[in-house]
This record gives C-alpha cells, sequence and structure tokens, in this order.
C-alpha cells in the first residue's frame, strides 16, 4: 500500500467496503448468469420461478451498484478536496 492510498483510507475508510462490495456484486452477476443463460432474455410465462427471482436480484444489483458509483463519487470529491487543503501546507 502507497502512501497516497493509506491517506485515501484515512479520509475515507469506507472506500474498502465498497471496492469490496461492488466487487462481490460483479461475481453475483456472473454467477447468476452462468447459472440461468436465458437471463438476458425477454421475460416470459413459462419462465421458472428461479429465473424470475434470479433477474429480479440482477435488477436490484444493478441499482445498487449506480447507488455505489454516485456514492463513490462523493467520496472521491472529498478526497479531492483533502489533497487540495493538504497542499496549502
Amino acid at each position: 500500500m502507497t502512501v497516497d492510498q493509506l491517506r485515501r483510507l484515512l479520509i475515507a475508510p469506507e472506500i474498502i467496503v465498497l471496492d469490496v462490495t461492488v466487487a462481490s456484486l460483479v461475481a453475483l452477476e456472473r454467477a447468476l448468469l452462468l447459472e440461468h443463460p436465458l437471463l438476458n432474455a425477454p421475460p416470459s410465462s413459462d419462465d421458472p420461478t428461479v429465473r424470475a427471482r434470479a433477474r429480479a436480484i440482477l435488477r436490484c444489483a444493478s441499482r445498487l451498484r449506480r447507488a455505489l458509483r454516485v456514492y463513490r463519487g462523493v467520496v472521491d470529491a472529498i478526497v479531492r478536496e483533502a489533497d487540495r487543503d493538504d497542499a496549502l501546507f
């Protein structure tokens, strides 16, 4: 870990959890798509319940990833502001 990385984590320790959560969501999405290759196909009335639930999980995971991306952008802005403040000294 570099000094800069450590400094960022001291300012915003949630960065670690954000990174792990996003990676977990990517893994979940890939596993569901491997298990249910027809998830990207349009829903049909004869879809098994498990496929419908997997689609619902993918939708929720997608919304959560977007929310995490927005939150991460705010955190990054805070860290950049701290960088500017530190540069004054």
